[in-house]
């Protein structure tokens, strides 16, 4: 029995357990994302809320069965150290008296946020700049889960007031109470708000980010083309120009490319060469003497010279360097020309640019952290912008990462002739109609600074809002409690002195305690009033009752009918008579009187007839006998017994015989007809001291009426003790009694 019984103390927390994990559980399977690879867990409530009731090895059975649907959901094993350490963490705080807030706080400053660090630094793969950021979200989502557990339990306290709870309950103040309520609501009004108005912001950003990309991929995109157009028809208006010249206008031909220089200043220089690939002419016309003096007239073996030959079309070269008109890296467009007094063909005319004059040619961009690099069809880098440090004709390519930022805005290293620059870049690519390429990059350590200074800013905020929410709850809590404690000092007052006024509350007191106080004061002055009547109430009642009590012991005393003593009282009454008698050292008389034939009187006249005699009789007793020190009593159906203190044998005789002839001579009416009655009289005359028992005293007293009915009834019958030779013997029964006995008179 005592197993079974102990078994199922243990089976009501388990149980409870149980099933607030499972609940826990269940809701971890479906986290809600918030930013990269973080995601909220609100299923982690349930170990929270176990930790606040139950000690440790319950709080870490319930998060390691919620961390289990963590590790399902999201792959990460991590999660059974994190937030096993924190369901630990807790509860052993709470068993010290901790909020649950301030213990969770404590445990991502302490633990959880460092723990975390070390994670993200060595084990877990992400951005170095994502590191910090991550840590910090983790923590506040800790802080999420802290104050949903505290608001459930303090919303629903019977849910959670359990019986066999393992914490202590601790007896909080209510300023305490007052401030960690409010601490918890704006916490987590706080915190919330920044997750989700953060998640809208980010995404917002990745949104404003997508455009941007596209808008300067587009942009440039565009421009490129047109500078490529616009400089490839100037090839091939060229070459259609000199088609309508003959080979000996050497002077035209000469002022024409001139011309057409001028009319495209972007070219560094522009050349006609002969069918053989030498230089003819040039602009500026002293380039082709520099060439000629480093012995670099020919073109032949450049491929752009190859193409243009062979097609007849205009063609767009790679990005190169320089050589025949100096060593800067250039790109070049170049066009097959005849002349028109040649059947075949006569050369190219051709036009180089330097590639740093591309950057006149790209659209500036409106996002400082936009940057742009165009390249050949061979990756070699025809353009870059100035802050990515890319010299013209390195090769350039890229890898592709896991995007722990957005889902599919495309994170990318960069490689530079095969080396992997620091930074980690958002890229969008293009390709142009000549297989030229257009990167549109974007620094992601700057999209994640924007959104690491927003939660900066939050975190300084939600401290700002502890700050405020402590001192704000302090105030309410004093404003509430003070006036209380100065209501419950002058109620005291009050009632040590009631004569005391109430002093007035403060000024500033809230308009309830005013009312509050008023309604006290009122109602302490009725009191007071109700008090004083209800006393003299109490007073006057007491009076009543004392009455009261004495009317009703005296009616206890007293026989109904005869309004005399009862046989109850005369008995209580004997001692402390018979104690006066003997402190007096008076002799005492005991008589007991019995109505003569009375059963005939009641069968012949009825009971009223005869409760008419014992009522004249009693009169009769009462003015015979109506000293302070004389007791009447009715004994019993028709028989009275006198008790009479200090009283001499002749007066004693004097006043009984008188009392036998009153009753004797006495006509009591009843209506129509008179009835008589006599009364037969037994009575002891002793010293007082003589015998302390009641029963002596009637046994002789009865002995004396038997004597008076036997010879005849209606008489008296006296028995007179008293001491020989002044010596007296105390009598303790009969028998001493009868000793002392030295006189019977009988009265006719």
């Amino acid at each position: 029995m005592f197993l079974s019984q102990s078994f199922k103390q243990q089976l009501r927390p388990l149980r409870f357990v149980l099933l607030l994990s499972l609940a826990g559980f269940i809701i971890n399977l479906f986290p809600l994302p918030l930013f990269s690879n973080i995601h909220l867990l609100l299923g982690n409530v349930a170990y929270v809320i176990v930790a606040m009731r139950f000690g440790v090895l319950y709080s870490l059975l319930a998060a390691f069965i919620v961390s289990t649907a963590f590790v399902i959901s999201l792959d990460s094993p991590f999660g059974y150290l994190l937030f096993g350490l924190e369901a630990i963490f807790l509860a052993c705080l709470r068993r010290r008296g901790w909020y649950v807030l301030y213990a969770d706080i404590a445990y991502w400053l302490l633990l959880g946020m460092p723990l975390t660090l070390l994670l993200l630094e060595f084990v877990i793969d992400v951005p170095q700049q994502f590191v910090w950021f991550a840590t910090v979200k983790q923590g506040f989502n800790g802080l999420i889960y802290a104050c949903l557990a505290g608001l459930i339990v303090q919303f629903f306290p019977k849910t959670f007031a359990l019986s066999y709870r393992q914490q202590p309950k601790i007896q909080r103040a209510f300023r305490q109470q007052l401030v960690y309520v409010t601490i918890l609501a704006i916490t987590l009004s706080v915190v919330t708000t920044s997750i989700f108005v953060s998640h809208n912001v980010i995404d917002s950003q990745h949104d404003m980010l997508e455009a941007s990309i596209e808008e300067h991929n587009n942009s440039v995109h565009r421009s490129v083309v047109e500078m490529l157009e616009k400089h490839q028809l100037a090839v091939i208006h060229g070459a259609q120009t000199l088609a309508q010249m003959n080979a000996n206008e050497g002077v035209a031909v000469t002022r024409y490319l001139q011309q057409l220089h001028r009319q495209y200043p972007q070219f560094v220089s522009m050349a006609l060469t002969d069918n053989l690939g030498d230089i003819s002419v040039s602009s500026p016309l002293g380039l082709r003497q520099q060439a000629a003096q480093r012995g670099q007239l020919n073109m032949a073996f450049r491929s752009y010279y190859q193409q243009a030959m062979s097609t007849e079309k205009a063609i767009m070269s790679e990005a190169l360097q320089g050589q025949g008109f100096g060593s800067d890296a250039i790109v070049t467009f170049s066009h097959a020309y005849q002349f028109k007094d040649h059947l075949s063909h006569s050369g190219i005319v051709q036009g180089a640019i330097k590639l740093p004059t591309i950057a006149n040619m790209v659209p500036k961009s409106t996002n400082a952290n936009i940057a742009i690099v165009i390249t050949d069809h061979l990756n070699n880098v025809a353009y870059a912008s100035s802050h990515l440090n890319i010299s013209p004709l390195t090769n350039f390519s890229y890898l592709e990462k896991r995007d722990l930022t957005f889902d599919d805005t495309g994170l990318f290293d960069i490689l530079i002739d095969g080396e992997t620059i620091a930074k980690e870049y958002f890229l969008r690519h293009s390709e142009l109609p000549n297989r030229w390429h257009v990167y549109v990059l974007l620094d992601s350590a700057t999209v994640l600074e924007s959104v690491e200074k927003e939660y900066f800013l939050i975190f300084n905020l939600l401290f700002l809002a502890f700050l405020i929410s402590a001192s704000l709850a302090h105030k309410i809590s004093i404003q509430v409690t003070r006036p209380i404690h100065f209501i419950l000092k002058q109620v005291h007052q009050f009632e040590e002195d009631k004569e005391r006024e109430f002093s007035p509350l403060y000024n500033n007191s809230a308009k309830e305690i005013i009312t509050l106080y008023d309604e006290i004061k009122q109602a302490k002055t009725q009191l007071l009033s109700y008090q004083h009547e209800l006393e003299d109430k109490v007073e006057a009642r007491t009076q009543e009752l004392a009455l009261a009590n004495d009317k009703l012991q005296k009616l206890a005393q007293l026989d109904g009918l005869t309004k005399l003593y009862n046989r109850r009282y005369f008995n209580n009454t004997f001692a402390l008579f018979q104690k006066i008698a003997v402190r007096n050292n008076n002799d005492l008389a005991l008589v007991l009187i019995d109505l003569d034939h009375f059963k005939k009187i009641n069968d012949n006249y009825g009971h009223v007839a005869g409760d008419k005699c014992l009522q004249y009789v009693a009169d009769l007793l009462k003015q015979e006998f109506s000293r302070e020190t004389d007791l009447i009593a009715r004994f019993g159906g028709e028989e009275f017994v006198l008790l009479i203190n200090a009283i001499s044998e002749v007066h004693l005789k004097r006043k009984l015989e008188k009392l036998r002839v009153d009753i004797e001579q006495a006509c009591i009416m009843d209506g129509q007809q008179s009835l008589s009655v006599t009364a037969s009289f037994g009575a002891i005359l002793a010293p007082a001291k003589i015998n302390d028992a009641l029963e002596q005293w009637l046994k002789i007293a009865d002995q004396a009426l038997y004597h008076a009915k036997a010879n005849g009834r209606n008489q008296v019958q006296l028995t007179h003790i008293r001491t020989n030779n002044g010596q007296f013997l105390q009598a303790d029964s009969e028998e001493v009694l009868n000793a002392n006995m030295c006189s019977t008179a009988t009265i006719d």
